[in-house]
């Protein structure tokens, strides 16, 4: 079975704890997961998992991230089967890995800054384009904005 968005952020979680002795919050974790989700899109066009990001308030979330994240300390228990397959998979650990290394310093309120920047996915998202009457909240942020954004970066 594919690795889900949760498994990615409970990696990624393990690996800013472990290579930087950084817990990660919940904000933290989906915009870094964004980060992750983009760049894999943009250099390798396909997703890093199936769950699309949603245009929430204080940045692009993946819902079961959010609901499923959970205040144990870090490291987390991972499955042996998923770290596995996890492992393997070298295209995206290496992003996982430079994601983590580059941007796992900084802070939930200026990761939430840069995730509202004008011009990126999630602002293009909620506030729309010229002549857009499908943009606003919680709407799914198409895979072709971030691909395009993030190819950019």
């Amino acid at each position: 079975m594919p690795l889900s968005s949760v498994d990615f952020a409970n990696q990624l979680r393990n690996m800013a704890y472990k290579r930087h002795s950084i817990n990660l919050n919940k904000t933290q974790v989906n915009k870094l997961l964004f980060m992750c989700y983009g760049f894999y899109l943009a250099f390798y066009n396909q997703r890093l998992f199936h769950e699309p990001p949603k245009a929430w308030p204080y940045g692009p979330v993946f819902p079961n991230v959010y609901k499923q994240y959970s205040l144990f300390e870090v490291p987390i228990y991972i499955p042996e089967e998923k770290n596995k397959e996890f492992e393997n998979d070298e295209r995206a650990k290496g992003i996982l890995t430079q994601v983590v290394d580059k941007y796992s310093h900084i802070s939930a309120y200026d990761l939430s800054l840069w995730s509202h920047l004008p011009g990126g996915p999630w602002s293009q998202t909620v506030y729309g384009i010229k002549g857009d009457k499908n943009s606003g909240w919680n709407k799914e942020i198409s895979d072709d904005l971030i691909k395009n954004y993030f190819a950019k970066e």
